[in-house]
């Protein structure tokens, strides 16, 4: 009969009576966690390293388009043509928390805007907090605006050498486990069938809320799943 955290928190007392969360089995591992941190009191960084969960990373993100109609206007197909895909889109991005929930949607923007500039327009960083460690992958050149509202970024190590010491390679490993998951909402954003076809121009008034709803509709389809966590240090 559990009731999460959140859901009680969405009833406004904790001691009102409600309906029990879904059901999901408690893995013994989780539960010995729960008892470290109450009966023993041990800090949050001390149990990352025993129970090898990262500490650092609060988000992960990642940017991606849809296609969309060519305007007539020159001047208009310069701004959503996206040399990335060599097609005309609308690009977004998506924020997901490291459970795998989608907790942060941004407007579609034309398909010409950069990564960089994109995270900087969209008010994500005005989210994040001191310490927050934001994931994403090496296209993200976000460091210095991370580091503004101090935070910080957290991407694969580029190769120097002609090969990765084993310390890169297993940070790039366990990045990768984890940058899988904002894929997977994507993905499954991107099932909804609106998606399957060339986006009109007609649509662009309510394009935004369209694409909100389906990337938030995501986070009723169940858990994004991750199998053998390794910690991110």
């Amino acid at each position: 009969m559990l009731v999460y955290w959140s859901k009680a928190q969405k009833k406004g007392k904790i001691s009102e009576p409600t309906s029990p969360s879904p059901m999901r089995r408690l893995q013994l591992i989780e539960f010995f966690l729960y008892c470290c941190r109450v009966a023993a009191g041990l800090k949050e960084k001390v149990l990352a390293d025993i129970f090898q969960y990262s500490p650092d990373v609060r988000v992960i993100i990642d940017c991606t388009e849809v296609r969309c109609q060519s305007p007539s206007s020159l001047t208009l197909q310069s701004e959503v043509f996206s040399s990335y895909i060599n097609t005309t889109t609308f690009k977004g991005l998506i924020e997901i928390a490291p459970c795998g929930a989608v907790t942060f949607v941004s407007n579609l923007y034309t398909g010409s805007i950069s990564d960089r500039e994109l995270t900087e327009r969209c008010g994500i960083l005005n989210l994040l907090e001191p310490g927050d460690g934001c994931m994403a992958d090496k296209g993200f050149t976000i460091e210095k605006m991370l580091a503004d509202h101090g935070a910080k970024l957290i991407i694969p190590p580029f190769k120097t050498t002609a090969q990765f010491s084993r310390e890169d390679a297993e940070k790039t490993q366990a990045i990768a486990r984890l940058r899988i998951l904002v894929e997977r909402a994507i993905r499954r954003v991107k099932e909804y069938h609106i998606w399957d076809n060339t986006i009109p121009i007609t649509l662009s008034g309510t394009i935004n809320q369209l694409w909100t709803n389906c990337c938030l509709m995501t986070n009723f389809q169940g858990p994004l799943d991750l199998k053998g966590h390794i910690p991110v240090a």
